[in-house]
């Protein structure tokens, strides 16, 4: 479910559309990817550039992204998150 990913996100990188995840699940963290209709989970890769690397997305066609430069609020559900920029 997306807004259990979302409740564990904490900032955000407003250029890239990226959100920081802790899954506890696995303890690991990971990066969620913002795009029209889909959210991606996965890693970056930091050269020469940041590139985002996704392991896992899901279609989320009701999903809406709001962003600044001072972050990105999400809605999804009937739910609102606001993540602070990084």
């Amino acid at each position: 479910m997306l807004a259990d990913v979302f409740d564990h996100c904490s900032v955000s990188w407003p250029p890239q559309r990226w959100l920081a995840f802790h899954c506890p699940g696995c303890r690991e963290d990971w990066k969620v990817a913002l795009s029209a209709g889909t959210v991606s989970i996965g890693d970056i890769d930091g050269a020469p550039g940041p590139c985002f690397i996704p392991s896992d997305s899901v279609a989320a066609p009701d999903l809406q992204v709001a962003v600044t430069s001072s972050g990105i609020t999400v809605k999804h559900a009937g739910r609102r998150w606001r993540f602070p920029a990084r």
